[in-house]
């Protein structure tokens, strides 16, 4: 069972054993006694952060901010939350340094200079906001059975809704000066980025752009929004001063609540121009750095294909069969394994990556005598070991969750290396090949050996082992940044100790990829030495660690990466361009001169003198302002419950049959979420009839003990409960599904992980109902049953369900895999019991279009009991589509949807026993550059196409329905008797629908929907017609 599952259970009742630490400004949290040697310098970087953003922000907390320090992926990340409490989450793993993406050094320091960026601009107040904070007793998380709460919490905590371009912005150019210089607003990459874009005339996405299409369907993903986001804010700093910046971001008084807005108050003129102006500096910026470049000669690539690649890993050359392996991850396609054939380009699918990086994709290695390729898997989480056989194609798991990577394979003993993360440190390890031939065994030992262990800050990356087993080559980080290729002698390693030498100081820039040639002689790899990325090559035999023996091979136009020595005169690399990295072969020849570039940030702290004031020196034991004797300490069991508070309140619309009506939620929680509830009241006068969703099969006339709704939902771990008297939704304002319910209902579920396995899962789900006073089926609106509501009925139910999906970059629906899941479920009533058994199993494939699959849906059902009540039939019916909702927009996917039929056709199915089939085809989404505004714009258009047919059986008593052609004087079609308490169903249909995701308030998903369906009775020959609108709230 993998890591959070694991989780899970420690904390499954809201507790376990914790170090809680508190400080004078936080809360630091975390589950394990190791972390305890870093939580004091956490709390310096934390206090001196937080001092240094309250004077830049004017900022001061709305409350107490909490701060976990985790470690449940092998590299390191962050995220803020502001509502309803101020939460910080830390994780201490190294940060991958693959292509400059993310700076190097030690990253407590940075991530808590960024993420109180995040919390300043979060939850910094004016006294608008405050007001409505006290109006609501708290800051309002929109919800999607209220969707009403969305505006509640745009007055509560406004700057929340701004595009992750502006929070992500305004956070890497802030820490970037407060570290010196080091981060987004000065990185290669970054220029890299930007100069591609003007060379190859390329798309440079608007400010919503950025947001409707960049951050989704681009290879860099969420990249986008830091590396746009940085720009713009650097582009604006330099021009109008790093103070309208922050002007921009603070939350004051006199300020708008709307970023947009605000932009406009701060610079006078709309964002849409300020984009214009920046992109339009851009070019020209860029124009003077590419010719920089071209006053030497650039260095010619001959692309192997015209296939733009994404994101790659390192590649490995197969002489023999003269390939190219790499993994690979690009839109339209689920990241795999490839080899690239040198000769004419071809790409061959060798196997998936499950668990893709976004830009290293995954640690490969290949061993040329044992024919194998050895792969990392689950690698933006814990990494599994994997290989893959280059004779047989299979592939076979060596290690689950062995958490290393940046993986090396000692020629000489076949021993594999790695730099495993734990607990925050970095250290080298190796495992050795099992001695066996038996080739059902595990070819590699379970176990492995540290052979070192580098100080906490400081990292190791880009490994290489030598021909002949002697030396290792690595890329090391300091805790400052400062990055050194260096040489280990491998027989040196104690576990403790080690034996090396410095090949070449890089300073900041970052050594990448190098790799010993087959003779031993050289170290070939890459660096942005000079602020661009080129290959150079480091001779063994003369280097002294001050640029003795070290030669540039390249001078790219845009940059090369992860070199490979094909022969004497060619060297294969990745070329980059806008849409990613492009097989290329180069000259395997030194260059005369190597060109550099300038970088925006240095123009903006040459002109503006703030880089001295925003530095923050990074703190030490005994240094910063905080002092340990500062923080106090104790182990204690962290529970929820004492932490437990109301957190919100506000008023709600609901619908209950054909009414409407008015109440109140009240929302609880702690701050880290292990235990919610939810309280609602809400009344419903019998004058207000909601003639906007009119059901004819509902009464007209509402009893007096119907007017009163309350429900209480309380989740603590696995465990769920919930109570409900009368319960009224809000979407049953609109119709035509309905949810709501006359009676008493309530229910305990439990559920969990037996496999967690991202994208495999399979969950176990146990729960037990009552109902009191039922007069339908509690799931099946078309479904009445009277007579029984004066009955108590009891319902277990036990579920499994399996997932195992794969996606590409740009998806907007699943592609591939499979899903399927099994429900058995009893019901008790009177001394009766009624059991019932439904299975669904889906299938899909993609299709050689991008984004384009066909799927294969199936489902079966069965009630073991004639008798009639509310739990022994199942119906079908509709798309199961609201006009407004919030459920998963592809309603028809459902067991029990049938498009065509609606629920207020004369004719419906009722069902004891069923058999369902359908056939899904997915349409390529159509993406919008442009089209709405901030608060209101549309992101994607995608279409399906599916046709199902359905048969089922259903037993009534005497004859029931088969009567009727006894009575019209009609023999039966299916030659039955009129007295046969069997009837038999059978429909096809067809449709199709078109879904337009659009997003609210900059960053709330919603999807417009649009449907048309034909039903048949195959039997009688009767069709029905359907035709559906939905617009689905926070979904």
């Amino acid at each position: 069972m993998k890591y959070l599952s694991l989780l899970l259970i420690l904390l499954s009742f809201g507790s376990s054993a914790q170090e809680v630490f508190q400080s004078k400004n936080a809360k630091i949290i975390h589950y394990d006694p190791r972390k305890s040697f870093i939580v004091p310098y956490a709390v310096r970087c934390f206090d001196n952060a937080l001092d240094f953003h309250k004077r830049l922000f004017d900022y001061e907390p709305t409350g107490e901010i909490t701060v976990v320090l985790e470690d449940f992926g092998d590299y390191g990340n962050a995220n803020t939350s502001a509502a309803p409490f101020n939460l910080v989450n830390i994780g201490l793993s190294p940060f991958s340094y693959a292509f400059e993406t993310f700076p190097a050094g030690e990253r407590i320091f940075s991530l808590m200079n960024h993420e109180l960026v995040h919390m300043a601009a979060l939850d910094n107040t004016s006294k608008r906001d405050r007001f409505f904070q006290k109006v609501f007793l708290g800051k309002v998380v929109p919800t999607s059975d209220h969707p009403i709460s969305m505006f509640y919490s745009f007055l509560t905590i406004p700057r929340y809704y701004a595009p992750r371009w502006y929070h992500e912005g305004i956070a890497s150019y802030v820490d970037t000066w407060m570290s010196g210089g080091k981060g987004n607003a000065m990185g290669n990459y970054d220029e890299m980025f930007f100069r591609t874009k003007v060379i190859e005339d390329a798309k440079i996405y608007s400010a919503q752009g950025l947001e409707s299409e960049g951050t989704t369907s681009d290879f860099q993903g969420v990249t986008n929004s830091y590396l746009y986001g940085t720009r713009f804010m650097g582009y604006l700093a330099n021009k109008y001063g790093p103070d309208q910046i922050i002007d921009w971001v603070k939350r004051e008084d006199k300020s708008s609540g709307f970023f947009a807005k605000q932009f406009k108050q701060v610079f006078g003129f709309s964002i849409d121009k300020g984009w214009a102006d920046w992109l339009a500096f851009e070019k020209k910026f860029q124009q003077g750095n590419i010719a920089l470049i071209k006053e030497n000669t650039i260095t010619q690539a001959i692309p192997i294909t015209e296939k733009i690649l994404g994101s790659v890993s390192y590649a490995h050359f197969d002489q023999k069969r003269n390939k190219i392996y790499v993994a690979i991850n690009y839109p339209g396609k689920v990241p795999f394994l490839a080899a690239i054939d040198l000769a004419n380009g071809d790409i061959q699918h060798l196997t998936d990556i499950k668990g893709a990086a976004l830009f290293y994709v995954s640690s490969i290695i290949y061993d040329e005598i044992g024919d194998k390729i050895y792969f990392t898997t689950d690698n933006n989480a814990q990494r599994d070991l994997n290989s893959f056989d280059l004779k047989t194609k299979k592939v076979r798991l060596l290690n689950e969750d062995a958490r290393f990577g940046d993986l090396a394979l000692n020629p000489v003993d076949k021993s594999i290396w790695g730099v495993k993360h734990d607990n925050g440190f970095s250290t080298i390890i190796k495992m050795i090949e099992n001695d066996t031939t038996d080739d059902n065994s595990i070819p590699y030992s379970s176990t492995f050996d540290g052979m070192i262990t580098l100080r906490y800050g400081d990292d190791v990356f880009d490994m290489d082992i030598s021909p002949d087993g002697k030396y290792l080559s690595a890329a090391v980080s300091d805790y400052k940044g400062t990055q050194k290729l260096i040489l280990y002698e491998i027989d040196a390693f104690t576990g403790f100790e080690s034996k090396s030498q410095v090949l070449f100081d890089f300073d900041d820039a970052s050594p990448q990829s190098f790799r010993f040639t087959k003779d031993g002689k050289y170290l070939i790899g890459t660096s942005y030495f000079s602020g661009i990325s080129n290959v150079y090559r480091i001779d063994l035999s003369t280097f002294d660690g001050e640029g003795e023996g070290v030669e540039v091979m390249s001078n790219a136009a845009t940059g090369f990466f992860r070199p490979v020595l094909l022969d004497s005169s060619r060297l294969f690399v990745f070329e980059y361009k806008s849409k990613g990295f492009q097989p290329s072969i180069i000259a395997n020849e030194p260059v005369d001169a190597l060109s550099s570039i300038n970088f925006l940030g240095t123009k903006t702290a040459e002109t503006h003198n703030f880089v001295k004031e925003w530095y923050t020196k990074r703190p030490s034991q005994g240094q910063g302002q905080a002092s340990d004797d500062s923080i106090s300490s104790e182990t204690i069991v962290y529970r929820s419950g004492k932490e437990f508070q109301l957190t919100a309140a506000y008023p709600t619309l609901v619908g209950y049959q054909n009414f409407m009506g008015v109440g109140y939620k009240f929302n609880f929680s702690d701050p880290l979420g292990f235990t919610e509830m939810n309280l609602s009241f809400s009344y419903t006068p019998t004058q207000w009839f909601n003639s906007l969703s009119e059901d004819p099969f509902e009464s007209n006339i509402l009893a007096d003990d119907e007017t009163f709704h309350a429900s209480i939902d309380f989740a603590a771990g696995n465990f769920f409960y919930r109570l409900a008297y009368n319960p009224a939704d809000f979407y049953d304002l609109f119709g035509p599904t309905k949810r709501s319910r006359k009676g008493i209902s309530g229910g305990i579920d439990w559920g969990t992980s037996l496999i967690w396995n991202p994208p495999i899962t399979l969950f176990l789900d146990l729960g037990l109902s009552g109902f009191y006073g039922l007069e339908k089926s509690n799931d099946f609106q078309q479904l009445s049953y009277a007579g029984f509501d004066g009955n108590l009925y009891f319902d277990f139910y036990s579920a499994l369900s399996y997932s195992y999906i794969k996606n590409s970059i740009g998806a907007v629906d699943d592609e591939k895999g499979i899903t399927a899941s099994l429900e058995a479920s009893t019901a008790y009533t009177a001394g009766g019991v009624y059991p019932s058994l439904v299975g669904n199993l889906d299938f899909g494939i993609p299709l050689p279009i991008n984004h384009t699959s066909i799927w294969l849906r199936t489902a079966v059902g069965k009630s073991f009991t004639n008798d009639l009540n509310p739990f022994t039939r199942y119906g079908f019916a509709a798309f199961g589509n609201n006009y407004i909702d919030s459920w998963n927009a592809k309603q028809y996917r459902g067991t029990y949807a049938f498009p065509g039929l609606t629920y207020y056709d004369n004719r419906y199915i009722e069902s004891r026993d069923f058999g369902k089939l359908m056939l899904d085809v997915l349409l390529p989404p159509i993406r919008y550059k442009k089209l709405g505004f901030f608060n209101l714009f549309a992101n994607w258009t995608q279409a399906s196409v599916f046709a199902s047919v359905l048969y089922s059986q259903n037993y009534e008593a005497g004859g029931g329905k088969n009567q009727q052609y006894f009575i019209l004087g009609l023999p039966h079609p299916l030659g039955k008797s009129f007295d046969d308490p069997i009837w038999t169903d059978t429909f096809v249909n067809f449709g199709a629908q078109i879904d337009t995701r659009i997003v609210l308030f900059s960053l709330l998903p919603s999807t417009i929907s649009i449907g048309m369906a034909r039903a048949y009775d195959v039997i009688s020959d009767d069709s029905y017609d359907e035709f559906m609108i939905s617009l689905k709230l926070l979904n």
